[in-house]
């Protein structure tokens, strides 16, 4: 036992040391990139201000795409300059960017390092520069830059308010994913500007060395019209981070399920327009995430915030019966009037006969909102069943056999108990989890933004029971309330379980 006991310790100090060493590697490649990045940072601006012509052609791709937005008054427009590779070059030879190193006033910021693309910010006394770079042999070098005005000289644009301008840099961002994932040209027209240019990095086989592809605007706009890469709504995840804005120019990540890009944008005449982009595939996703869940098999663990505080991680139920309900929600321009019932039902029937303790169970609803419009949702409970007894008891009482009366009374047998609830009862018997970034809702492919003619972000109605074991054997999607399981049927497929 003693040997077994230093064997396995051996191996543990063996493991160990192997991820160690693997980390180490990890963490000295990063900054062997970081140093490098910076490097070829500083060969571009350094090279630019000394007229060095071999530190800017170390520094820079020949396919450089570089331009500044410029503004005419005459016209309130804005138009882009672009500065070729031999322009920069020949510009650099001729000195004409000479400026003493004492007043240049360089600072490097790595925005971001993503194996073999980086975002680079370069700021100096007359320019700021937003570079792209990408790792080639082993080298970096500059393929995308779009810039503005220096830290020594005026801004461009007045008044630029960052708060606001985050805001509109995010939603021409998505904006741009809904047009790619949806092949809606109209959208893409609105967030591209038509000097748009795309790269992607195609490794050539046998070589072992990359060429660029870029896509320019209307090869996007005619996929999007020939519906080239759409996605099935529900698969779509598309999500943005403002990785820098200054002075009229942004540099934003733009995400959707399998790929990501990294987008350089402007502001145009009033409105933000992306230019460049450097594709990529996301290579980090999980069979979870890509596969929807079966019955028969384990329901994968989630950490969801609760509403009014807490966290719930279904791996702590383990050893209980977990249901998870997922409401319709907001339906366009109000809530979904019969969602709060079951709610409301569950919650009575725990404080009146502890089904909870009795059935070795956890029940729990998910909404795919912000903590606020939770709370809307809930505040808003009278009014939905004011809806419901309006629907049941309508006035005057319609032509018996005719539609309306069988959908009457069809709200009566669904829908018998009457609730007394005021705005500002507070529901913490059953909690509510607050899935505001989607990764629940959408990792079970549930989440849509349109339903039956009407643009709204909402769940498809959904009923997950999960056993002691943590496998999945119940469940239900439909939009259709008609068809929707009753508490009394949940409650009984859950006893019949054990």
């Amino acid at each position: 036992m003693k040997n077994m006991f230093s064997v396995v310790s051996l191996l543990i100090l063996i493991t160990m040391s192997l991820i160690s060493n693997s980390n180490a590697q990890i963490n000295t490649e990063n900054q062997k990139d970081s140093i490098d990045i910076k490097q070829t940072a500083l060969d571009y601006i350094e090279g630019f201000y000394s007229g060095d012509v071999t530190r800017m052609e170390k520094a820079i791709h020949p396919d450089i795409n570089k331009a500044i937005p410029r503004d005419l008054p005459q016209t309130g427009r804005t138009i882009l300059t672009y500065s070729t590779y031999s322009g920069l070059i020949e510009f650099t030879r001729a000195k004409i960017g000479a400026l003493d190193d004492s007043l240049r006033n360089i600072k490097i910021d790595i925005l971001n390092i993503d194996n073999d693309v980086a975002n680079v910010k370069i700021s100096s006394a007359n320019f700021i520069d937003f570079t792209q770079m990408v790792k080639l042999d082993g080298m970096w070098k500059i393929v995308n830059v779009l810039y503005t005005t220096g830290t020594s000289v005026a801004p461009r644009l007045k008044d630029f308010n960052l708060k606001d301008e985050k805001a509109a840099i995010e939603q021409i961002a998505l904006d741009y994913l809904a047009g790619m994932s949806g092949s809606d040209a109209k959208c893409l027209e609105m967030a591209i500007d038509p000097e748009f240019s795309k790269i992607t990095l195609n490794p050539i086989p046998g070589t072992g060395k990359v060429s660029f592809r870029r896509q320019r605007y209307v090869s996007m706009i005619e996929n999007a019209l020939a519906r080239v890469g759409k996605q099935d709504e529900i698969y779509r995840n598309n999500s943005v981070t403002v990785l820098d804005i200054t002075d009229g120019i942004a540099v934003v990540k733009c995400e959707m399920v399998t790929t990501y890009e990294y987008v350089q944008m402007f502001k145009s005449s009033g409105e933000w327009k992306i230019l460049n982009s450097i594709f990529k595939q996301n290579n980090s996703l999980t069979l979870a995430q890509v596969m929807a869940i079966t019955v028969g098999n384990p329901m994968p663990d989630f950490n969801l915030s609760i509403f009014g505080g807490g966290e719930f991680s279904l791996s702590k139920y383990s050893g209980k019966n977990v249901l998870l309900m997922f409401p319709r929600g907001w339906i366009g321009n109000t809530w979904c009037p019969y969602c709060p019932y079951q709610y409301l039902e569950l919650e009575q029937l725990e404080k009146t006969d502890k089904i909870e303790k009795k059935n070795n169970l956890k029940i729990a609803f998910v909404l795919p909102y912000s903590s606020d419009k939770i709370k809307d949702w809930i505040e808003k409970f009278p009014e939905a069943l004011q809806t419901v007894e309006a629907i049941k008891n309508q006035e005057p009482a319609p032509v018996l056999g005719s539609v309306q009366s069988d959908y009457m009374m069809w709200a009566r047998n669904h829908f018998p108990i009457k609730f007394d609830v005021k705005k500002d009862d507070q529901h913490t018997t059953i909690p509510v989890l607050v899935d505001e970034n989607r990764t629940l809702s959408r990792q079970l492919k549930i989440f849509t933004g349109f339903w039956d003619g009407i643009t709204s972000e909402q769940n498809m109605a959904t009923v997950l029971i999960i056993d002691k074991k943590g496998i999945l054997r119940f469940k239900y999607i439909s939009q259709m309330t008609e068809d929707r399981p009753t508490v009394e049927f949940l409650l009984n497929f859950i006893k019949e379980m054990d």
